[in-house]
């Protein structure tokens, strides 16, 4: 209000009405009366050229508010009037398009989006809203369009946002059996990002629906090496190419391999229930208590368990089906996953966050053991 009475003082004869307005406004506002008070301020201010900033900021605060419908009619009036500098007529296109945006009017915020684009000064903005817009209605191809103009206006590196894109489109394609078109997308995120674990992973699952289960095992053995801590979540699909193979002794090499790098739980287990299944409790029982006395966090328990059962005979199949029921109900079969940028977690992967919207900040929650 301060602001708005000096800004008035400069141009007292040419806006007299609205020194009144300011006061009228102000009488309602410190009655508690604040929709009536915007009211008598919009309508005094709807004439005059030198406010249109003042309305602008007006509408940016109905937004905030909730108040969409306001918001557009106030910048809707502002772009009709007559004699707007094309700044200014810029400004409320770009502000009319936030409003479409967040009424849920897609169409008509990309129309004028597209509009604002054009100026260099808006290019950078009205790309970051387009994003979101194709993200929320999933639309791929023209997100990879914008997120390729985005760069170019303000000079970021959008490789790994674009690989995620090529990789949404794979996953469409795999889903409608349209595999050439799949791994097309697939090198097409690989191009951008090498190391890509999504892609990796769709380029493995790919392989094995052609059979080819060779070449997806050795698109999942990258992932060892490059991403350890996303192991669990592709030991399953390794299993059943090794198992179409008829080499599950491999696969038992690929699991040692495997929690060599990653001393989780889930993978050791895996491991002990397929020794189990290759006839070896022996063996699935000395790599369960060994791995427990490795870890320090449980060398006390497995200290306790084993003076606890000495005078019986550790070594039967019973004493095997406690450790494996006791180190479940410790940890659980539930793997968790955590963003890196806002801390959301769930109970499965999100290449894009629920929460914050960021892509490739989830991952599997750091375990506890040492």
């Amino acid at each position: 209000w301060y602001a708005a009475t000096r800004s008035d003082r400069s141009t007292r004869g040419v806006r007299s009405d609205i020194p009144q307005a300011y006061l009228k406004s102000l009488n309602l506002l410190l009655n508690e009366q604040q929709d009536k008070a915007l009211d008598v301020l919009i309508s005094a201010l709807e004439t005059h050229e030198e406010t249109v900033e003042i309305q602008l900021a007006l509408g940016n605060l109905f937004r905030r508010r909730g108040e969409l419908e306001r918001a557009t009619q106030l910048h809707q009036n502002l772009i009709a009037r007559s004699g707007l500098e094309p700044d200014q007529r810029l400004l409320a296109l770009y502000e009319l398009g936030q409003d479409y945006y967040k009424a849920g009017l897609f169409d008509r915020a990309e129309s004028l989006l597209h509009e604002v684009a054009e100026a260099v000064e808006y290019s950078e903005s009205a790309y970051r809203l387009l994003l979101q817009l194709y993200e929320q209605e999933k639309e791929w191809d023209n997100a990879i369009d914008s997120a390729k103009r985005l760069s170019m206006a303000s000079g970021e590196d959008m490789n790994g946002l674009l690989a995620q894109y090529y990789c949404e489109l794979a996953e469409e394609r795999m889903a409608a059996g349209l595999y050439q078109e799949c791994a097309g997308f697939i090198n097409q995120a690989l191009k951008l990002e090498k190391d890509s674990t999504r892609a990796l992973m769709q380029s493995g699952r790919l392989r094995a629906i052609k059979n080819e289960h060779q070449l997806a095992i050795r698109e999942w053995t990258k992932i060892v090496n490059l991403h350890p801590e996303m192991l669990t979540d592709v030991i399953g699909l390794v299993r059943q190419s090794y198992q179409s193979l008829g080499r599950l002794k491999e696969y038992q090499k690929f699991l040692e391999r495997c929690i060599e790098l990653n001393n989780d739980f889930r993978l050791m287990m895996t491991l002990v229930d397929l020794l189990v299944e290759l006839d070896q409790p022996d063996e699935a029982r000395s790599r369960l208590v060994s791995w427990m006395r490795n870890t320090r966090s449980l060398t006390s328990l497995t200290e306790l368990i084993e003076s606890d059962v000495s005078g019986s005979d550790f070594r039967s199949d019973r004493s095997l089906d406690f450790l494996i029921d006791l180190m479940s109900a410790l940890f659980g079969v539930t793997r968790s996953y955590e963003c890196r940028n806002c801390g959301f977690r769930g109970k499965s992967m999100h290449w894009q966050c629920p929460g914050c919207k960021n892509w490739n900040s989830t991952g599997p929650a750091k375990t506890i053991l040492r």
